[in-house]
């Protein structure tokens, strides 16, 4: 603790010259602009960002515009300390080297996302949802008491804008090269006394960033729309009901591995020239050109489609006390296709890899506001079905009931059922002990029921019903946990706060679905310390936020995918090791004038595994190693970002805004033995935008460049045991255009 202490202290003088976190509202008074406060319901209860005693960071809807956010992946370059990716169509959501570790269903994310109070489970649906927000929270660090739901990493919160009475909206559209067009709305109103509903959408397409050199289709192309409405009831003043509905769609040729190289060059020699398997069976079809190139008999596909229903009822029962219950149903269906071999050789080895899942989530809250005390309590209920096939085989097919059909040409079918039901009870508060000093906790109760049911069809011979039945991992286990937070808030003066916080986290035991080896594992499990300090100075106009933390992680859940066995492939999925970190996080902002904003966000972490024997699976000698001391997945030792705006102002009251972002973050790796062939460098993207305003704030015209110098990133990567290579998966290359958006 010592150390992370000499850290923050380093870190003191970079926030003098430091930067703000987001632009103003393009329709907030000047005033605003150097003092806003945004408000935030981190803790499920109405705070300022400033009052809130943990890491948190907040970006409203208007910047999220501004600064080309149309998507959770692009958040990454305003928060620190966060990764965020997309491997297998799977969103890898990552906050301080904690996140999703398996690319197979049912494998809980250790950090979650949640839509007004009601979680998105699956890393797969978690791609959509990010239109017409009124702000998004990131919350850093175990949120083991408030969010349970395996929040070990953290949460990160979408809040959609809200009906209004009186009629107005918003209008964005924005064109750019590889055809790219792009068009967001909202529109909201009353339609009676106390009845108003809001209606947004969001559409996209773009074509690929790469093609297919064997077909001549375009390959990382987009096509995307979403549609959400929303009707809130106000019978009295105290009672509010707001109904919400959500529907999104993607149906294009992204999420699929890009060739990197053969994952053992040279193995294949005269002396032994089958070499155990480790051959790369499409040598001769890979892609040699662009690296974004792919090369298959068969397009990649994907087809995603989601939708969701819910209803939030709050009663002020009192000026100190509130109910709130969130109902919330959600189902997601997912097909994809993809050639494992990364080849135009055909291998058999076209995957087809299914998915579907239902959840309902229920929660009530209980809020107090007193003198004194704060606090929220509740409780929890959350149920999901889910099915998933993996099928490897020559072709794709629409047929996924028919696995012993030879002309399908599978050769490996695996599909599985899970269930999940888990309740669970909660607190959350604080106490104040002096008119400086406040004492907070929580504790949070689960009880979480796991139930899973594998069946495999391995593929032996051509003729019809030449196949072995092998029974998947299946089983039932129940959880219970209970976990804790306490800490303390010191508030010298009405600008400064400081902070201690011990918190726990619980992700329950689980199995993967789809896979042909292991069971339910155990628990993980997370005890973290964090000190703060929150602080703003000249009228707000400088903000200076510091947290320092530690952490251990035991009976870590990892994933691993090796070669071998009758399939080709083997999946483990185990409690592998301990994981531990440290790190220290800096948000810092100065706005001098109402002309110029600015805004740094600086992080250092240090993590490592504990002791663990396994098989490299880039190691052809195919003998374990130990990865104790090594780094975590996609846990880089820095990651920053500087913002910074400035405002020309125009003799008819219009302004032109200059802007420009970097963000850099030092190498990371995508696997627990530290591979550099699993890694990928340090990098830094440049942004850059000129906007145009008018005098009534209404219109904004902007001309933007993101990714000015076409870096070439690799968001994840992995050693594919079927094709015997490296595949990987790239954020998007130079992109730039026009936008305009209107408000009425």
């Amino acid at each position: 603790m010592k150390s992370l202490l000499c850290a923050a202290v380093a870190l003191l003088p970079l926030a003098t010259a430091g930067q703000a976190q987001t632009a103003p509202d393009a329709t907030a008074p000047a005033a605003a602009e150097i003092t806003g406060e945004i408000i935030v319901t981190a803790q499920k209860r109405a705070q300022s960002l400033q009052d809130v005693s943990t890491s948190i960071s907040a970006v409203a809807g208007q910047q999220l515009g501004e600064a080309g956010i149309t998507s959770i992946e692009d958040l990454q370059v305003a928060v620190p300390n966060i990764t965020i990716g997309d491997s297998f169509g799977f969103a890898n959501l990552f906050i301080r080297g904690l996140g999703l570790n398996s690319v197979f269903a049912n494998v809980d994310p250790s950090v979650t996302l949640y839509e007004d109070g009601a979680v998105i489970s699956q890393p797969a649906a978690q791609l959509f949802s990010f239109f017409d927000l009124e702000r998004v929270e990131v919350l850093r660090g175990p949120q083991g008491t408030l969010y349970g739901r395996n929040a070990t990493g953290g949460t990160i919160n979408l809040i959609t804008a809200k009906p209004a009475e009186e009629f107005g909206g918003f209008v964005r559209a924005e064109v750019g090269n590889y055809s790219a067009v792009e068009s967001e709305g909202a529109v909201t109103g009353g339609i009676a006394p106390g009845l108003a509903a809001r209606f947004a959408y969001f559409v996209s397409s773009r074509d690929g960033f790469g093609r297919n050199i064997v077909t001549d289709s375009d390959v990382s192309n987009s096509n995307k729309r979403a549609f959400r409405g929303q009707i809130q009831f106000r019978p009295s003043v105290d009672l509010t009901l707001t109904a919400i509905g959500e529907y999104g769609k993607e149906n294009d040729r992204s999420n699929a591995l890009f060739f990197k190289r053969e994952t053992f060059p040279g193995v294949l020699t005269d002396a032994n020239p089958a070499n155990d398997g480790l051959a790369a069976p499409g040598r001769g079809g890979f892609p040699t050109g662009n690296p974004r190139d792919y090369a298959s008999t068969i397009d990649p596909s994907n087809d995603r489609e989601t939708w969701t229903a819910g209803l939030t009822a709050r009663w002020d029962v009192s000026d100190a006390i509130s109910l709130t219950n969130i109902v919330n149903y959600r189902r997601f269906t997912s097909q994809q296709f993809q050639d494992l071999d990364l080849s135009s050789v055909v291998t058999s080895s076209v995957q087809e890899f299914r998915f579907r899942s239902s959840h309902w989530s229920e929660e009530f809250q209980v809020n107090l506001d007193l003198d004194r005390l704060k606090g929220v309590a509740g409780l929890y209920y959350f149920s999901e079905n889910l099915f998933n096939l993996n099928a490897i085989g020559r072709t794709q097919t629409t047929d996924i009931f028919n696995p012993a059909s030879p002309s399908r040409g599978r050769r490996v079918f695996l599909f599985g059922n899970g269930d999940t039901d888990t309740y669970a009870a909660f607190w959350n508060g604080s106490f104040a002990i002096t008119g400086q000093l406040s004492i907070k906790g929580g504790g949070r109760y689960t009880h979480d029921k796991r139930r899973i049911d594998n069946e495999n069809y391995i593929f032996v011979g051509p003729a019809p019903g030449t196949q072995l039945y092998i029974p998947g991992p299946d089983g039932q286990r129940i959880f219970k946990d209970y976990t804790n937070e306490a800490g303390l808030e010191w508030r010298p003066n009405g600008g400064v706060m400081g902070y201690y916080t011990y918190s726990e986290g619980f992700k329950a035991g689980t199995g993967q679905l789809g896979t042909n080896v292991g069971g339910i594992i155990d628990p993980e499990t997370i005890r973290n310390h964090e000190i703060g300090l929150k602080s703003s100075f000249d009228d707000r106009r400088i903000t200076l936020n510091l947290a320092a933390y530690t952490y251990k992680i035991k009976n870590l859940q990892l994933d691993q995918t090796l070669p071998g066995g009758t399939t080709g492939f083997i999946t483990v999925f185990r409690n592998a090791t301990s994981q531990k970190s440290r790190g220290v996080e800096l948000d810092a902002s100065w706005r001098p004038s109402p002309l110029f904003r600015s805004n740094l966000s600086l992080a250092w972490q240090h993590t490592e595994f504990g002791s663990f024997l396994s098989v490299n699976p880039t190691n052809p000698a195919q003998l374990p190693e130990n990865i104790d001391g090594n780094r975590a997945r996609n846990a880089p030792r820095w990651v920053g970002a500087l913002h910074l705006e400035y405002d020309v102002p125009l003799a008819n009251d219009g302004r032109i805004t200059l802007a420009g972002d970097g963000s850099y973050r030092s190498r990371q790796f995508f696997s627990e033995f530290n591979d550099p062939l699993l890694s990928q460098g340090a990098y830094t993207i440049l942004d850059a935008q000129i906007r145009y305003r008018t005098p009534d704030r209404r219109f904004t015209a902007s001309v933007w460049v993101r990714n000015l110098t076409d870096k070439l990133v690799e968001s994840a990567n992995f050693a594919l045991a079927t094709g015997r290579v490296t595949g990987r998966t790239f954020l998007p290359p130079r992109t730039f255009g026009v936008a305009g958006r209107f408000a009425f």
